[in-house]
């Protein structure tokens, strides 16, 4: 069998096949001849080889296509420019050391040189391992769920489908082809592909999974099995997956929670909320956790790190749970991602790791005291090393953190560096108690209020109360005029102020919870410190702060 192809400038390429298996390739002037001696190629096989070799060669003479022969279709007239361009893309980054094209040159490894026939061979070899399948993948530095929304974003861009889910072999039998429902906004589900994709226009079988990095925890996976061939493009298709994490992930600059499955927060009802603190909590607000997200290219210039740990502390009802909510909306509005950390729900550490990823951000945990208090060593020791390692990298992280009991908080956790901030968010002053009022009571419904007789009679009111009674003054006022809608005056809050002292009464007077009963080793520490009080005759017993020890108390150190 011989085959010979004219090419436009005379040159001809001719295949010559018999056994054992000879082979001639003439070229530009120059012939090759040799035998194949170590392979088993049948003719078919001889004229992929041909028409492999063809491609590196100027093209034949194009004749014009016989009449009513079928024109490709318009969607594979886009998929065919969509996979030139990919590979054109992935050559960028993707170089393949052992050859080379360089204009009409083909450039081969030194080691071929005077000998055309090894250089064929390799060629043909080169050729039978593009073709092989082989496994390559990236890891992204993004949470899987975002990962998997930016893979079915990338595909339906280019592809128009999200792929052909297969199924997944297991000891237990086959798995069917997974499409997963994540939140992807406030009352916003998408489905998106898991597991094992086939995209047949690359040739590919994808597999999206997960993989666990030591510093942040499990990040996006993405593998795939094509032909060798392929790289190019697949890399270039990763590559379009980066570009839709960067600019269109799903949880970057959003409000949502630490679950494993993130849901994104509502925080429409922000806006209509009266927002009552008094002066002196709205600037220290504004200085320590605002400024940061509103001026953050005006503190990074200043080289001002925008790590930081903000304790807001107060009892009940002061505004704490607002306080973040707001937060919330200040970071979605000037580009930061804000993390809420449920307790009991959440884990901090990881959520933590997630700042990192989508900083900056802000991560907000409430009762932070239910970890931070004494008698749990690990979790603290473990909170302490993430504060201290937020900012190792420069990282853009704030951690907004509140209490109701400050005192339950160990003071190693206080120091400057960990926590950088502590703001008291406490009663109402006059000033804000009429602010309160105001925001509550349409100006048509108050009459000439006395603001000074109302606040003597809220006196120790937290805000949570005062609003109480505010909205109770509404019945005191129907009372007075028989039922007659009427304005609300001083008499009717100085009175609604009154009926809920025996209530505020009582619930300072009520405790959280019962004193814990201590350990064995709590008790023998108690027992000892007595002991050691006894010998040493008024030395002072204090804890690792510095600080006399109570009952039960820290580990102890003598001090003379």
């Amino acid at each position: 069998m011989n085959c010979t192809q004219i090419g436009p400038s005379g040159q001809t390429r001719s295949y010559g096949v018999g056994y054992p298996k000879p082979y001639h390739i003439s070229h530009g002037g120059i012939t090759v001849t040799g035998r194949l001696a170590d392979t088993h190629l049948m003719p078919p096989e001889l004229d992929q080889m041909r028409r492999f070799l063809g491609q590196f060669m100027p093209p034949p003479t194009q004749q014009p296509a016989a009449a009513g022969a079928p024109a490709s279709t318009e969607q594979q007239a886009i998929t065919d420019k969509v996979m030139s361009t990919l590979a054109e893309l992935g050559k960028l980054t993707v170089q393949d050391d052992a050859v080379r094209f360089d204009g009409d040159k083909i450039q081969l490894p030194a080691r071929f040189s005077g000998n055309l026939p090894a250089a064929a061979q390799f060629i043909l070899e080169l050729h039978e391992q593009e073709n092989t399948e082989f496994a390559f993948g990236r890891t992204f530095k993004f949470r899987p769920w975002d990962g998997a929304a930016a893979f079915d974003r990338a595909c339906r861009f280019l592809f128009g489908t999200s792929g052909l889910g297969q199924q997944t072999k297991t000891m237990f039998g086959s798995k069917p082809p997974a499409l997963v429902s994540i939140s992807v906004g406030h009352g916003q589900q998408l489905q998106v592909p898991w597991g094992k994709v086939s995209m047949p226009p690359l040739e590919a079988t994808f597999e999206l999974g997960t993989t666990s990095d030591d510093e942040y925890g499990l990040l996006f996976h993405l593998n795939v099995t094509a032909p060798r061939r392929n790289r190019a493009s697949l890399e270039a298709f990763f590559d379009v997956v980066q570009r839709e994490l960067d600019e269109r992930s799903i949880y970057r600059g959003k409000a949502f929670n630490a679950a494993e499955q993130p849901e994104f927060l509502d925080l429409t009802w922000v806006a209509d909320t009266p927002v009552i603190y008094t002066e002196e909590v709205l600037t220290q607000l504004t200085a320590n956790v605002w400024s940061l997200l509103r001026y953050t290219d005006q503190m990074r210039a200043r080289k001002m790190p925008l790590k930081r740990a903000v304790l807001l502390e107060g009892p009940y009802g002061t505004g704490k749970s607002l306080a973040g909510a707001l937060t919330a909306v200040e970071a979605q509005a000037n580009g930061w991602t804000f993390i809420q950390v449920r307790p009991g729900q959440d884990d901090l550490l990881q959520a933590l790791n997630t700042a990192k990823l989508y900083a900056p951000a802000v991560v907000q945990y409430e009762d932070i005291d239910t970890i931070a208090k004494d008698g749990k060593a690990e979790k603290i020791a473990e909170l302490l090393d993430a504060l201290d390692g937020i900012g190792n990298k420069g990282n853009g992280v704030l951690l907004l953190a509140t209490t109701n009991h400050v005192a339950d908080i160990q003071k190693a956790v206080m120091r400057p560096g960990r926590l950088d901030a502590i703001v008291h968010i406490g009663a109402l002053d006059r000033g804000g108690c009429e602010r309160l009022i105001r925001s509550l009571v349409p100006g048509d419904d108050l009459g000439d209020i006395d603001y000074d007789a109302v606040f003597e009679a809220m006196a120790g009111y937290l805000p949570a109360f005062m609003a109480e009674a505010t909205n109770n003054a509404i019945r005191y006022s129907l009372v007075r005029n028989d039922g007659r809608p009427a304005r609300i005056e001083t008499s009717d809050l100085v009175h609604s102020a009154n009926g809920l002292k025996r209530q505020l009464d009582l619930m300072n007077g009520a405790h959280a919870g019962e004193r814990p009963i201590p350990t064995i080793d709590q008790a023998v520490r108690g027992i000892t410190e007595d002991a050691v009080r006894t010998i040493v005759h008024g030395t002072e017993v204090v804890d690792r702060d510095g600080d006399p020890t109570g009952s039960y108390g820290q580990k102890l150190a003598v001090q003379h």
